[in-house]
């Protein structure tokens, strides 16, 4: 292999480890910070609400109200870094909720440093103002769990309001500890607990205060459906095969990220070696908890995490082997152990082309032997074939987006589907706009994104995205879409099905049948060649 190919397989095979939103960085921008979702009041005012652990007052624009940067745990620092998260203490007073907590720590975009706070266990909500009445029937609560590689974003990225306006939901988006602070393990910290995974802890944390909660917001405790996509979607999954989740959810929506994705979760053991070369580097040999709590923030965010440079062995996701997630969740799939909950999941056309996008030959396109390599890892002695399947006439940045699309993203969420399907019902989509908008810029390896990794993003909380577009761009049928998903996905919420009046018939995937509906502005009905057109004999 060229030198020159070495650094660009690296990066592809980091970004593809992250499956992030963010953690692509096509083009610069600001730190990912909290968003103030308007800097001042409304003229309708504010809105006060008594919860169980204290007053909120948070604005309302008199059709939906709001209410951000709510503590569902106490802060993580300290002698807390890297223990089980602690619910939030009841105040006394009104509490302003008027602004989105701080993210959780992580590197910013661009030239900029640290970006957020360890004190930031924080969820935001928004609610239809008429279901905060007296009288009020509870409403179906959504959950968000963002995505960025469990290594970077926030909560308040996405602004959940229209959603819950739009479609008579209560909607939660939330924060969770990520990169080491989330998912450090060592042989020290699992001296001290039987479950690691921090970050997941948080996002059970968060449902335990729903549960308690979300009731004073106008939603039902009892019908509580996670979403998420990406690194939220893979937590999701993870959650669907937790003992300690069970009840705290009834529904999920998984959205460009499975289990059955090589390297979703690792081994404890594989994870404690990452662990304690990664202490070592901070200046903690040997791992001892106590000194890791004394090292300062800047240098565990900056400070890389060691990987294996395998796909299989990713440094950052969750690992399985502890309380919270006694076994690989792609294996309990595979024996049927999954949970009798509805799942609605499903992923876009062009996943890949997000990941190939910044890494053409200085402006060009992929170097080939980074093709050929990547083929070699993702599928080992199986690569010849593989090979032969994804020609590079198009383009090796082409070749290697349908690569990633295939092997990483649709294939696997074909599999978990069918596996899922056997025991719970189970619905499955494909985004598939062939133009959705993107301020990201083309370049040599990827000349055309079309339905992106995130792409849908926009269309399912029908607001704008950092770093990719904005539902002001949406043709009127890409509009008429985004606006199907959200009835889509909130039905879903209501009921475990997804179909309603209106709406194209949304078949359920069984064992044998794929059943796959084609999300497309214009066109949204079942489709008949998914495997085929992923190459799902190639992937199983």
């Amino acid at each position: 292999m060229r030198p020159r190919a070495l650094p660009a397989l690296t990066s592809l095979l980091s970004l593809l480890a992250l499956g992030s939103v963010a953690g692509a960085q096509l083009v610069p921008g600001p730190p990912v910070a909290p968003i103030p979702v308007d800097a001042t009041p409304p003229p309708s005012g504010l809105v006060r609400l008594q919860t169980p652990a204290g007053a909120l007052v948070g604005r309302s624009d008199g059709q939906v109200s709001f209410w951000q940067g709510v503590p569902y745990a106490q802060p993580p620092t300290g002698d807390a870094r890297w223990k089980a998260p602690r619910p939030a203490l009841p105040w006394k007073g009104d509490r302003s909720a008027l602004t989105a907590g701080p993210p959780c720590p992580q590197k910013g975009a661009g030239s900029f440093g640290l970006v957020g706070s360890e004190d930031c266990l924080s969820l935001n909500v928004a609610a239809p103002s008429a279901a905060l009445g007296a009288g009020a029937a509870p409403l179906p609560v959504m959950v968000w769990i963002h995505g960025g590689a469990f290594t970077s974003g926030s909560g308040s990225q996405y602004d959940p309001r229209l959603l819950a306006r739009e479609q008579n939901v209560v909607v939660v988006t939330l924060n969770y500890r990520l990169g080491a602070l989330g998912f450090l393990a060592t042989d020290g910290l699992a001296g001290e607990s039987r479950a690691l995974n921090y970050g997941l802890q948080d996002q059970q944390e968060a449902l335990r205060w729903v549960k308690t909660n979300i009731r004073a917001f106008g939603g039902d405790p009892g019908n509580v459906t996670l979403f998420g996509e990406s690194a939220g979607s893979m937590s999701i999954c993870a959650h669907l095969t937790s003992p300690p989740a069970a009840g705290l959810f009834h529904k999920a929506i998984m959205q460009s990220g499975s289990c059955a994705a090589p390297g979703t979760t690792i081994p404890q053991a594989d994870a404690r070696r990452t662990g304690a070369a990664f202490a070592q580097e901070v200046g903690c040999r040997g791992g001892d908890p106590a000194c890791l709590r004394t090292v300062p923030l800047a240098r565990l965010i900056s400070t890389p995490i060691p990987g294996r440079g395998e796909l299989r062995f990713l440094p950052l996701t969750p690992a399985h082997g502890d309380v919270l997630l006694p076994s690989e969740p792609a294996a309990a799939f595979r024996e049927g152990k999954a949970p009798r909950l509805p799942v609605l999941l499903g992923t876009n056309r062009d996943e890949g082309t997000l990941f190939v996008g910044p890494l053409g030959d200085r402006g060009g396109d992929l170097p080939l032997l980074t093709h050929w390599a990547l083929a070699g890892v993702l599928a080992g002695w199986n690569a010849p074939r593989v090979l032969a399947a994804y020609p590079t006439a198009q383009g090796v940045g082409v070749a290697s987006a349908r690569l990633i699309t295939d092997a990483m993203f649709a294939c696997p969420a074909r599999t978990l589907a069918r596996q899922l399907a056997a025991v719970t019902p189970t619905y499955m989509y494909e985004f598939r706009d062939p133009d959705a908008p993107t301020d990201l810029l083309p370049t040599g390896s990827a000349p055309r994104y079309g339905a992106f990794h995130a792409s849908e993003l926009i269309s399912v909380f029908g607001t704008p995205l950092t770093y990719f577009a904005s539902p002001t761009h949406f043709t009127p049928a890409q509009g008429a879409l985004a606006r199907q998903m959200r009835s889509y996905w909130a039905n879903f919420a209501r009921t475990g099905n997804p179909n309603g009046p209106g709406l194209p018939t949304w078949a359920p995937v069984t064992p044998t049948q794929d059943r796959v509906l084609a999300l497309e502005p214009g066109r949204v009905q079942e489709l008949g060649t998914f495997a085929q057109d992923h190459r799902c004999d190639l992937w199983p």
